[in-house]
């Protein structure tokens, strides 16, 4: 949820730990805390980084795809998430971390999705 001032609550936190972002120009891997909300995906510079402004802040409904990077970089334990514009990159701890960073990640992007949908049969079916 996100207060009136603009700023994340974190009461609902579906997931939350380390991993390793690329940056964006450099290419540099940077261990980052990352949390995923209902609504964002967060990246931190520590653990107790909420009061901080986030290194990222991607807003889940703007994300089109999540899945392995790793062929694709040659780096373990890699995924990526994509926007229209932008690719971002991310190396979890190890593999199971990895599978259930895109598996939640992907089930808080279906779900605004399958809501409307779920509105727009209900309207149709009046």
């Amino acid at each position: 949820m996100v207060e009136s001032n603009g700023a994340e609550n974190f009461e609902v936190i579906i997931k939350e730990g380390w991993v390793e972002k690329r940056s964006r120009f450099i290419k540099e891997w940077r261990r980052r805390w990352m949390v995923l909300t209902p609504r964002f995906l967060f990246t931190f510079k520590n653990q107790q980084g909420y009061k901080d402004t986030p290194t990222e802040r991607l807003r889940l409904q703007e994300c089109a795809t999540v899945k392995s990077s790793e062929e694709e970089l040659k780096k373990d334990f890699s995924f990526r998430i994509d926007t229209r514009d932008r690719s971002f990159y991310f190396a979890a701890m190890d593999v199971t971390d990895k599978e259930s960073w895109i598996g939640s990640i992907g089930r808080v992007m279906v779900r605004p999705t399958v809501m409307r949908s779920l509105s727009e049969e209900e309207a149709l079916n009046r």
